[in-house]
Parts: C-alpha cells; structure tokens; sequence
C-alpha cells in the first residue's frame, strides 16, 4: 500500500469513527451575543431568487490570548416557495477535523411564530468533501450534512453551531474577512469580534466602510457592526479574476508583508536540503548538461514532468512543504512541495533561488489587501541568473525551451521568501510570451471540377505550445484530427483530411509545429442570385474566433474580461488557375487600447499567387465599462477585414476578384459609367452638321464649353447638344451647296 493509499485510508477511519453523538446539541458559549432574527420582515418579492429570504446572518469570532480561538455562526431564512424547500430542509457545515471540533447548538423550524426542535428527528452524518480532488488537492475538508423533515413554505428555518481551533501553521498570526454583501438581499447581518491579545489589528474595507464600532474592556478589544436591510449585489457576467463587486472586511494583525515572508521563510527554509538524494540528482545534471542554462532548463523540467502534482493538505500541510528529499523520494508534491525541490537542486547548482508566494487571481489588486498570510494560493520559484530574473513555475508540466521563451504569467506582485524581504516585488520581468504563426496554402486547378487542395501549418510557441502539448496529451491524433475537420467545415462544408496530421515537438526552441492537408471538393460554389458566377471565399479562422463582437449591455457597470495574451498571425497563399485575374494590394491597420490588427494583400501576377496577411495581438485582458463602444466599434473595423471573397465566370474567360467590402467592383462600375458616357457625348459632338462647328454661333464660348464638359463628366455636353440641336438641324439645313461639295 503506498503512502497515499494509507494517509487516505486513515483519514477515512477517523471520520468513520465520528458519529452523530460527537455533535450533540449543546448551549451557546457564553461569550457570544444572542440575536434573534426578525419575524414578521417584510420579505422584498422583486429580489428574491431560489425560493429563500434570508432573515439574519450573525458571524461572531473569540480570539483569546492563549488557547483555541472560536467562531460561532448563526442563521435564519424564510422558505417562500417550493423552490426553496430543495435546500432549505438540507445543511452542511464544513471544517477540517484535524485541528477543529464543530458544535451545535440550534436546529430549529419557526412556524406560525412557534418554535419547533428538530434535532430529534434530524439526520445527521459526517462526509469527507474534498471539494478540490478534480485539481488532485486533498485537505481533509469534512461536512457535517443535516437533512431537516418537515419542512414547509413558510417555515423560518434558524440553526446556530461553533467551531473551535485554528491552523497551527499560521502560529500566532491571524487574519480574518467577511463579505458585508451578496447576490441574494439580506435583511440583518451582525458581526463581531473579541480580541483579547496584545498587539493591535489592522483592518480595511475593500469598497464603501460601514460603521465599525471599537470598545476595549478588561484586556478585550471588541469589534462589531450591524447592516439591516442590505441590498442585493448584481455579479454580471465575464468579470476578470481579479475583480470583486462585493464589498468585505480584512482584518489582519500582521502590520507589514515583511512580517509574512519571515513566517515563510520559517516554514520553507528548513525544507530545503542538501540530502544526498537531491546531491545525485544535482550529478546527474551536471553530468548530462555542460552549460548552466541547460542544466537549469534540465532541473526544471525535471521537477516539472518526473514530480507528478498531487497535494496532501492535511492540517499545517496546507502551508508546510514537505522537505526536498522527501519530495524526491514520494516523487509527487504540490506547487510548494515541487518549489522547495527546485530550490534545492538549483542552489546546489550554484544559483540564487528563493520560492516566492503569489496569488494566481489578485494580479496587482494585491496590494489593496492588507498583510496576510492568506492571500496567496500558489508557490513558485524565483531565479537570478546572468543579471536577469526569470519566474519558474514548477507545476507546468507541459513547458519546454530556454528560459527566455518560458511562458510565465505576471501575476502582478510576489512575495519572496527570504529574510531580507521587505514588501511585495513587482513582477515586471515575467514572460508571458505566446505565439502562434498559422501558414494556408490553397492550390486551385484550373479546372474548376477538381478538389482543391488546401495545407495548414501552425507554429506554437510559449504559453500556446503548452496548451498544444496538453491537447494532444489529453486526445489521441485521431481524435485531434475529427476536431480539425469539424473545425474547417463550418467555412468548407465539403473538406476531406487528405493525409493523417503529424506533429513535431522541439524541445530545443520549446516550439510545437502541427502540419495539416485536406482536399476540399466543390472549392467554386455557384452564386444564387446570378448564374454562370462562381464563388470562393478565405478566411482568417485562426483570429475571427478573438474578434467576435462581444454582448455587452449598455447599461453595464463592471469590466468586461477579454482573452490575453494572445499574439497570432496568419498567412494564407493561394495558387490561382491560370487566367486573368485582377487585385489591388491594400493594407489594413486597426490599432487601438485593447488590440493591435493588421492585414494585407499582395498579388503576384507573373506567377498567379495571391498573398493574405493577417495579424492579432491583444493588448490588455479586460475593458472597462465605459469602453464598451470604443472597443465594439474596433471590433466592427477589423472583423469587415477579417475574409476576402473572389468570384469569376464559369462558361466565359472573365475574371474579376473582390474584397469582401466591395470597393473594387463599386470603382470599376462608376469607371465604366463614365467612360460611357464620354463615348456617348463624343458621338453627339461629332454629328455631322456641315461645315459649321460648335463655336460663338451657338452662345458658348470654346475654352468654357471643354471645361464645363470635363467638371460636369461629360453630362453638360450632352445637355449642349440637345438643347442646340434645332440650332444645328437649321445651320445642316441652310448650309451652301458649294461648301458642301468642298468638304
């Protein structure tokens, strides 16, 4: 049985072993204020939601100078529909059975103002969660699941428990925060706290502070603040991680970020050794690499893809890495586990490396947070090397390359464990480099029957060609190819894979390339609306899907997330048949706040080729509300670039190509007009009218009447000669037989 197997097993037993006696109904402790939830409320119809009004949510904390500290919770909500009863008669109250006991202390029904037990008649068992087992994380988390009998509409459902203990990881350090809203209204929240150690609490409001009120009595500092009738909070859709519309208290007795990084270096230095497993890891390294840049590439890909990511977060373990030569031996470690193991081959290598905490959603909000153990959730490895420093993440698994083109989000602030810390560090100098670079080649026959053949290309590189690895990790190259095809037929619903896809993974640039070929049969559709005219259409497919116009309300008041980042460009070469083919290279610019477009069209007449460029790059991952016509209006210029539509003639050897905007042919049609009616006024000029010509005789002068016909196109001279014309009939008419015969 291995390590994990036993762990799991015992923790399994030691819930086993709990039964519904061990969270007996008990009094509430002394030290908590009692509420009472409000009856008779008014409930708000137009914001309820799920079938539930929520009367009181009453969080209170006992924080002592020594000993456990305390939270009691006590709830109330008013069942208003048979949508609420799915869970309102169902409970669970999670903790972590390794350093916390829960009690319980109210389990009741308010019905028609009395007040009825259910404790008796309640089910009541204990379950371990893990909540996170699909991101292989296991921390013990336990619920305990009550299911209520009897539970009607209009019922007030009221329970009450405490739990006491706190992490021994954090020693004596304490934060704490509450959410002062939610997407649901609430109509009395109370909170409170006892402080009753020596050294201050720092604490602040992310949004918009409520009345706090400060009482200190006998050594106990209380905190506390009551909200009646608080509103709903509306979260729209597509928000960035790192944005929040709820508004919460921090508290915190941690006064500066060098006060955590001391606490991490507590627990993160004595993890990082020199065992003699990690020394003939370090040989065999610098056995098999001779530079110090690939050895260091070496050693983090070891740790990446030999070090499978499991996490056994149970008690201090959420926090406490496990130490380097037990990382080794396990061979399995989560994001601290695998950066004490990095650490630790990296120095015996001879280079400064510390393991750094972040927070994979906060970005640069962090430094609105106050100081706190809690804020981060990830652990990565910082590397000075050649002057420059370079972020490593040892839970990648699917990077390759040299350091410099190692995909690494810049997660806004870290902090670095090391005892000279002194704050957060900016995280100017991570890469996040991604690219990828799509070439097309299209090979139409002249004869026009015949399938077209049709070759894709891709390069993936940085953060893509991580995805591009996962992808084809996940799914076989069949599976992969069904994808490609269905992909394409929805621009080519007649595509065929030719050959089977290959794909070339260089370990040496970190690059990814996939090569594709199809044939596509019936490439020519035939126009609907004018017979003999044949259709074709390219398509910039690789960069439509990030210029979709996005539904963004007017009316919206938070940021919008947009994809980021994201560096693509797109070549698509078309070998045309052999006939008469026209275009003009243009180029299309689309610059702006939130992304970079560019296309072009290029058109080699000698050897038929016609050349389209198209490249897009995103420039920031969100956009603010008052963006939102700036950047759909962007989005509108660049996707009427996005594809190009040529056509010709099936039965005749006439060719005209097209942009998709149709400028051309609006320009070739008013060229053609005019050179008409050019023709058409010369004819009238030119009738024969005897010796006599257009002169005084007629009451226009010559200079006048050419100018007047070239700013008019020709238009005046057709007026000139129709309202001359019984003029000119009467001078044919009168003219002298001699003069005639002359001429």
């Amino acid at each position: 049985m291995t390590q994990l197997s036993r762990i799991l097993a015992l923790l399994s037993l030691m819930i086993a072993m709990h039964s519904a006696a061990q969270v007996a109904q008990s009094p509430i402790p002394e030290w908590v204020v009692s509420l009472q939830p409000a009856l008779n409320s008014k409930v708000p119809e137009q914001d309820i939601s799920n079938g539930t009004y929520y009367l009181l949510a009453d969080t209170q904390l006992w924080v002592p100078a020594t000993g456990q500290q305390q939270i009691f919770e006590h709830y109330a909500s008013l069942v208003t529909s048979s949508k609420g009863l799915e869970k309102a008669g169902q409970l669970s109250i999670y903790y972590d059975p390794t350093y916390q006991q829960v009690a319980l202390h109210q389990l009741n029904i308010i019905r028609a103002g009395s007040t009825i037990n259910r404790y008796p008649q309640a089910r009541i068992t204990l379950v371990q969660t893990e909540q996170d087992l699909d991101k292989l994380l296991y921390h013990g988390e336990t619920a305990l699941n009550i299911v209520i009998p009897d539970v009607r509409v209009g019922d007030i459902i009221e329970y009450s428990y405490s739990l006491s203990g706190s992490n021994p990881v954090f020693a004596d350090r304490f934060n704490t925060s509450q959410r002062l809203n939610w997407t649901v209204p609430l109509q009395q929240q109370h909170w409170r706290l006892m402080w009753q150690r020596a050294e201050p609490l720092a604490y602040k409001f992310s949004k918009e502070a409520v009345p706090l009120e400060i009482s200190s009595e006998n050594g106990t500092t209380t905190y506390s603040f009551v909200q009646h009738n608080v509103p709903p909070v509306k979260h729209e859709d597509d928000t960035p991680d790192w944005y929040s519309p709820y508004n919460s208290l921090s508290m915190s007795n941690s006064p500066q970020w060098q006060d955590i990084a001391r606490w991490g270096v507590a627990l993160f230095e004595p993890a990082i050794d020199d065992s003699p497993a990690v020394t003939a890891q370090v040989a065999r390294l610098q056995r098999d690499y001779l530079t110090p840049e690939l050895q260091i590439a070496a050693a983090l890909k070891f740790v990446q893809t030999e070090i499978r990511y499991l996490g056994i977060e149970l008690g201090e373990s959420s926090h406490k890495p496990a130490s380097a030569a037990k990382v080794l031996q396990q061979r399995y470690g989560d994001c601290k586990d695998k950066s004490v193991l990095l650490v630790s081959i990296l120095r015996q290598l001879g280079h400064k490396a510390l393991p750094v905490l972040v927070n994979t959603e906060l970005k640069t909000t962090i430094t609105e947070r106050l100081p706190s153990a809690g804020v981060f959730d990830h652990a990565i490895v910082k590397l000075d090397f050649n002057g420059k420093s370079y972020w490593l993440d040892p839970t990648r698994s699917f990077q390759a390359g040299p350091l410099e083109r190692l995909y690494q989000p810049d997660y806004g602030y870290a902090l670095e464990l090391s005892a000279a810390s002194t704050g957060l560090t900016a995280m100017h100098s991570a890469t996040e480099y991604t690219e990828v670079l799509i070439n097309e080649q299209f090979h139409l026959p002249d004869v026009l029957t015949e399938p077209a053949e049709y070759r894709v290309s891709t390069l993936y590189s940085g953060l893509d060609a991580e995805r591009s690895r996962s992808q084809f990790a996940s799914n076989s190259v069949s599976q992969k190819a069904d994808g490609y095809v269905q992909f394409y037929s929805r621009y080519y619903p007649n595509i065929t894979l030719a050959e089977p896809i290959s794909k070339t993974d260089d370990a040496v640039s970190g690059s990814v390339a996939v090569n594709e070929f199809y044939r596509i049969t019936d490439f020519w559709q035939a126009d609907a609306t004018e017979p003999g005219k044949l259709d074709a259409n390219f398509y910039s497919n690789g960069i439509s899907s990030y210029l979709q116009k996005p539904e963004i309300a007017a009316n919206r008041t938070q940021p919008f997330v947009l994809s980021h980042p994201v560096n693509i460009s797109q070549t698509i070469t078309v070998e045309l048949n052999n006939i008469d083919w026209q275009f003009d290279d243009e180029q299309v610019v689309e610059h702006n706040p939130f992304f970079h477009y560019q296309s072009q069209l290029q058109f080699d007449n000698s050897s038929k080729v016609l050349t389209l460029r198209y490249q897009y790059k995103s420039l920031t991952d969100h956009i603010m509300p008052e963006q939102r016509a700036d950047y759909i209006a962007a989005v509108d210029r660049a996707r009427s670039d996005l594809n190009l539509n040529i056509y010709q003639r099936d039965a005749v050897n006439e060719v005209v190509a097209t942009s998709a905007d149709g400028s051309s042919k609006v320009m070739f049609l008013l060229v053609a007009v005019y050179l008409m009616l050019c023709i058409l006024c010369a004819a009238l000029w030119l009738l024969p009218v005897g010796t006599y010509r257009h002169n005084q005789r007629f009451g226009e002068p010559m200079f006048r009447f050419i100018l007047t016909w070239l700013v008019t196109f020709s238009l005046y001279g057709m007026y000139w000669c129709i309202k001359n014309n019984s003029h000119l009939n009467a001078a044919r008419l009168t003219e002298p037989p001699s003069a005639a015969a002359a001429d």
